[in-house]
């Protein structure tokens, strides 16, 4: 068990990611808004979320493998700089709707936020030592980052509301309600959008001044060696070169399975039922906290269904729910039904991260999990971005969102998360891996 030192550490990076979190929630539920407020087509609305997924995926091995050695607390601050310059960008650039540059801000954006969470996600991997811990401390991260969820698309519907509420009340025309219109009254209307733009990028700054003075750990790929040098990570490590790399691939292969089908369906889930179910903002704030408060509470939920069932099992049954929730929102005739089966998909979908998170890096060597964790989620990335490019191109085509290809593409989620399961199974079945299993690393080592 960890002492208060170490129990102090796991606790500060937690805080900070949810400080994190909140920032990026809010950039979740602001700017598909903004972007169907602009009234961009489904190819551009698509293009957006596609690019930053493309230039992540080009980056994101390297940026893992900074990581690795430099100190984790200094990445992060690094992506939390350059996150928020990226939101100053995307605000400036967006007062003249210029597609092209805002599409480049909000790319820098993605990269930005990937170095960030990869600093943070591995920082807690080196100071968890078993198993059972890494999958508690994962699941306190995941909870809060959900919570940050909750709270910060809530604020935003509200403030959009309070601000509609106070233009109606001053009788003051929007260009889809008639009446004298100018490019003030646009940028009037662009106003609230703008503002909470501003303020995610005011957020991030001095999010990282703060972490100059907050007690983040600092772990470096020399301290990781560290770790690794212990006989009995050592003696695991010269036994089991081969099952880790095809363990490694196996986990490649199932988030770019994932990855690629999430990218046609998650931003256009999000589309429909603003665009076709009719969600008013404050409508889909409530919708997208609700979703994250499942999450949250799902994440909590993972630690003893793990400990009764194990990882593996937990992360099975909610991955083959995806599909059948999906088709449930397909066939939702309105918004309410439809909202319902949103949420228990995306609390199915993506409650699992806790186990996954330990279930990847109980096998890891601490030294690889930086580079690691990029190499797999470049696959993730840059399949997502392929998947969104293809779904803004499907549905542009078509002129609206198809609800009927939801099913039927996340029926790849059971498919591929069987992928690193099945190798799992098969590795512990070789001799080779059985005289090697990850070690219990002692909790001074950390």
């Amino acid at each position: 068990m960890f002492n208060l030192d170490e129990n102090k550490q796991a606790y500060s990076i937690i805080f900070y990611r949810t400080l994190i979190g909140l920032s990026n929630r809010l950039t979740q539920y602001v700017i598909p808004l903004f972007i169907i407020f602009l009234n961009w087509n489904d190819f551009y609305y698509g293009l957006i979320f596609a690019v930053a997924g493309y230039l992540a995926s080009g980056l994101i091995i390297g940026l893992g493998y900074i990581t690795d050695v430099r100190k984790r607390k200094y990445t992060m601050i690094v992506g939390l700089g350059a996150a928020g310059i990226s939101m100053f960008l995307f605000y400036a650039t967006s007062f003249t709707d210029l597609k092209g540059w805002m599409i480049a801000a909000y790319s820098l954006f993605g990269v930005s936020r990937s170095l960030t969470q990869i600093s943070l996600t591995t920082l807690l991997a080196d100071i968890t030592p078993s198993k059972e811990e890494k999958t508690r401390f994962f699941s306190f991260m995941h909870f809060f980052w959900n919570m940050a969820g909750v709270i910060a698309p809530l604020l935003g519907g509200v403030y959009l509301s309070i601000y509609a509420n106070y233009r109606t009340h001053q009788g003051v025309f929007t260009p889809f309600q008639g009446g004298e219109f100018s490019y003030f009254h646009l940028i009037a209307d662009k106003g609230p959008y703008m503002n909470m733009i501003l303020f995610i990028a005011i957020f991030l700054i001095v999010t990282m001044f703060l972490s100059f003075r907050f007690p983040v750990p600092e772990a470096s790929k020399e301290e990781a060696k560290k770790i690794s040098k212990g006989e009995d990570w050592k003696k695991y490590e010269e036994k089991s070169k081969k099952p880790i790399g095809f363990q490694l691939l196996a986990f490649f292969f199932c988030e770019s399975i994932i990855g690629f089908t999430s990218g046609i369906a998650v931003p256009f889930i999000r589309k429909y039922i603003i665009d076709d179910l009719s969600a008013s903002d404050m409508q889909w704030a409530i919708i997208l906290a609700a979703s994250n408060a499942g999450i949250a509470l799902g994440s909590l939920a993972i630690v003893p269904l793990s400990k009764k069932i194990g990882n593996e099992k937990i992360l099975a049954i909610l991955h083959f729910a995806v599909p059948a929730l999906a088709l449930g929102l397909a066939l939702s005739p309105g918004l309410i039904l439809g909202s319902v089966f949103f949420v228990f998909r995306s609390s199915s979908a993506n409650m699992s991260r806790p186990a996954w998170n330990s279930f990847f890096y109980s096998w890891l060597p601490p030294k690889y999990r930086g580079s690691s964790t990029g190499f797999v989620s470049a696959g993730r990335r840059l399949t997502r971005a392929l998947g969104t490019t293809i779904g803004g191109i499907i549905y542009d085509s078509a002129g609206r969102i198809l609800p009927w290809t939801f099913p039927v593409v996340t029926l790849a989620y059971p498919i591929a998360i069987m992928i690193p399961i099945i190798m799992q199974r098969f590795l512990k079945k070789n001799r080779e891996i059985e005289k090697a299993e990850p070690p219990l690393p002692e909790s001074e080592n950390y």
